[in-house]
């Protein structure tokens, strides 16, 4: 299609006459667009970049980290070449000597202070001290506040109160736990640094913080290992400890139908899940009248001899 144009109008400027352009004084003079863009906008860039000294003194910092990183494993590889084959393990992670029961703890006593209800005692607690006697060397003590009243004397030498004949100076302990029966909420609640006063709240994260001492810590195995024990923990604590019937209904269905194709909920044998769900059902009242996969564990578990002194809580 064509047509007769509407208008037309002659150039303002001429290009090749830009530098005879006269620019007014009045304000105040600025480059020329069209020769910036004659040289290359890459070009411009490269030149803004170049010299900026502050993110050149970035870039060189990096490098000078990076360097230092990889002398420092360079080094620590030289030095990994001349250790014994006993250091290595240790250094690695693996706890080799941990199997025979006498792993060390670091430095001096380690103490831990627990407060919790008598109306609920956390079972699994006691469980847990059996087996880390087994490992350190324990000192444990219960004491009564004054908030509470008429706490049974089994609760009261639950932690076996008095010092080994072996052992006369407190310095001579690796782990010392304090009991305080005590009208708190939540309960339990634990201490593990009297300067910093962090408490640790709960039932399944005090039994958490006490597994990981134990050596090897249930957490220490593969991940997908140790995420299933932490869903069976987290199920026993709010499904089943803070849960509503519906909620305690449901998990002891799960219960039940995992141990029906498991000896154990976690495994092939007892784990912190164990613990800690055995503690739940005997304080919530669900041990009694459980079906037949469940009780055939429950019977399990009262076999162990870790369990023997929070059996005899339960019963008396």
């Amino acid at each position: 299609m064509s047509g007769i144009p509407m208008y037309k109008a002659a150039p303002y400027y001429k290009l090749d006459d830009l530098n005879n352009i006269e620019l007014p004084k009045c304000m105040y003079k600025m480059k020329n667009l069209h020769k910036a863009q004659e040289d290359g906008p890459k070009s411009a860039q490269r030149g803004s970049y170049s010299g900026s000294q502050a993110l050149e003194a970035l870039e060189q910092r990096q490098e000078n980290i990076l360097r230092d990183l990889g002398a420092l494993q360079a080094e620590v590889a030289a030095m990994m070449e001349h250790l014994p084959a006993s250091v290595k393990q240790q250094v690695s992670g693996t706890t080799a000597g941990a199997a025979c029961g006498q792993a060390q703890l670091e430095g001096p006593v380690r103490d831990i202070v627990i407060n919790t209800n008598p109306s609920s005692p956390p079972l699994s607690l006691f469980i847990l001290y059996e087996q880390l006697k087994q490992q350190f060397r324990c000192f444990g003590s219960v004491h009564v506040h004054s908030s509470v009243e008429n706490v049974a004397e089994g609760l009261c030498k639950c932690l076996g109160n008095g010092i080994r004949a072996d052992l006369r100076n407190r310095t001579d302990f690796q782990l010392a736990i304090t009991l305080i029966w005590k009208d708190v909420k939540p309960s339990p609640q634990m201490m593990m640094s009297a300067a910093y006063q962090t408490p640790i709240h709960g039932e399944s994260n005090v039994a958490r913080y006490l597994g990981r001492i134990l050596q090897p810590s249930y957490d220490s195995q593969d991940p997908v290992t140790a995420t299933e024990i932490d869903t069976w923990v987290d199920m026993a604590s709010t499904q089943v400890l803070m849960g509503n019937n519906k909620e305690r209904a449901a998990s002891l269905r799960s219960l039940n139908s995992r141990l029906g194709k498991h000896d154990w909920l976690v495994g092939s044998g007892l784990t912190l899940a164990d613990i800690v769900m055995w503690s739940a059902l005997h304080q919530t009242g669900q041990a009694a009248g459980v079906p037949a996969n469940v009780k055939r564990w429950l019977q399990a578990c009262n076999d162990q001899p870790a369990f023997q002194p929070a059996l005899k809580l339960t019963q008396s």
